[in-house]
């Protein structure tokens, strides 16, 4: 939860980008956005726009220009840039979307705070809690207004599953169980060579492709549904001494009996079903009064309803959209409406700094064999 003080200092941001970007007197003027990097993920990005009335893409950037011209032509899009900088400097552009690696977002978001325009930070925020507190204050000082995007936070599944837990429906919640499973490519996205490339250099450098990069969806998660977290252990292993499975991760959730437990497994052999990444999570959500099973996310494993609650009268089932896209939809429009001042930005700086502690003290548990506490980093 924000607390007062910091919702109020929100709107005032909000209302302040609103002013210098409302050009018509319209406060759902057209908001013209510039995506800063290509690649992979983009392609749900730019997806999150369509059928938008008040945003559109109006312009690209990607360093490699073969991949920049492909998306040009594909998207329509006129205005495309291989500097970023010459994006930002564009007075066409009101806001942006920065989509590129994580070593990559401070000066970009440095960039885009001169430029005083609105960006959004792709999860993770940044590679250090260090990083992370520049980019915050540069942004606080500047007046402008930013958000890091994770999909996870606006998939229907998990949305349905957080309005559960706070009207009671199951009780007071007492555990959260994650299961995430990578395995072999059966037909979904093929991942280019360039991604693996910056993947493996995070994982040279420390940061894990699952409890690191793709954690980030998780510890995001485990947050969004029960609240702040208080302490973390952790047992990371590796496959082929790259991806960081078979792993366990244990945490208390503060000042409440809360806990959580998340198991990360990569089964080479197995063929996966996902139209996206060969992988897929389901989540537990235990509670005084009752159960929460949510069955998929980023591919489709598991059958039958994406989300079924059990209580003392039964079983529930509530098939709705499930589709690993909807999420980037929604968090697009987010997006768009805190620039308009209707909504706070999920997750702002300060939120996922602290998805970003929680990253960084479970890798310390796991290489010090020892329960960390998130106040200490």
């Amino acid at each position: 939860m924000i607390s007062f003080s910091a919702a109020s200092m929100c709107r005032v941001r909000l209302q302040r980008t609103k002013k210098q970007i409302d050009r018509t007197g319209d406060p759902r003027a057209m908001i013209r956005v510039g995506l800063i990097g290509c690649g992979r993920i983009a392609d749900l990005h730019y997806a999150g726009y369509a059928g938008l009335e008040d945003a559109r893409v109006e312009a690209i950037c990607d360093g490699d220009s073969e991949t920049l011209e492909r998306r040009r032509c594909a998207w329509g899009v006129q205005r495309a840039y291989t500097d970023y900088r010459d994006l930002l400097g564009d007075p066409a552009i009101d806001a942006v979307e920065i989509l590129t690696p994580q070593p990559l977002h401070e000066p970009m978001a440095a960039a885009a705070v001169q430029a005083g325009k609105p960006f959004a930070l792709q999860k993770p925020m940044t590679t250090s809690l260090e990083s992370a507190d520049r980019i915050i204050n540069a942004a606080r000082d500047a007046g402008v207004l930013f958000k890091v995007t994770d999909n996870y936070l606006f998939y229907p599944p998990i949305r349905l599953a957080k309005t559960m837990i706070d009207d009671g429906v199951i009780g007071e919640p007492q555990m959260l169980r994650m299961k995430f499973i990578g395995g072999r490519w059966n037909g979904g996205w093929e991942v280019p060579a360039s991604t693996w490339a910056w993947r493996l250099q995070e994982v040279r450098e420390g940061r894990g492709i699952q409890t690191f990069d793709h954690g980030h969806h998780l510890w995001a998660t485990a947050w969004y549904l029960l609240g702040e977290i208080e302490r973390v252990t952790a047992w990371i292993d590796y496959t082929e001494q790259i991806v960081d499975c078979p792993s366990v991760i244990m945490w208390k959730y503060k000042n409440a009996a809360r806990y959580g437990i998340c198991d990360y497994c990569q089964a080479m052999d197995l063929a996966l079903p996902s139209q996206y990444y060969a992988c897929d999570e389901w989540f537990e959500i235990t509670g005084s009064r009752g159960i929460i099973l949510i069955r998929r996310c980023t591919g489709h494993l598991v059958d039958g309803p994406a989300v079924s609650v059990c209580t003392s009268d039964g079983w529930s089932h509530h098939e709705i959209e499930s589709d690993w896209a909807s999420g980037f939809r929604y968090a697009t429009q987010n997006f768009i409406a805190a620039i308009h001042g209707l909504e706070p930005p999920l997750l702002t700086g300060e939120q996922a700094k602290n998805v970003l502690q929680f990253a960084f003290a479970l890798r310390r548990s796991s290489d010090e064999r020892r329960e960390i506490r998130l106040d200490d980093l």
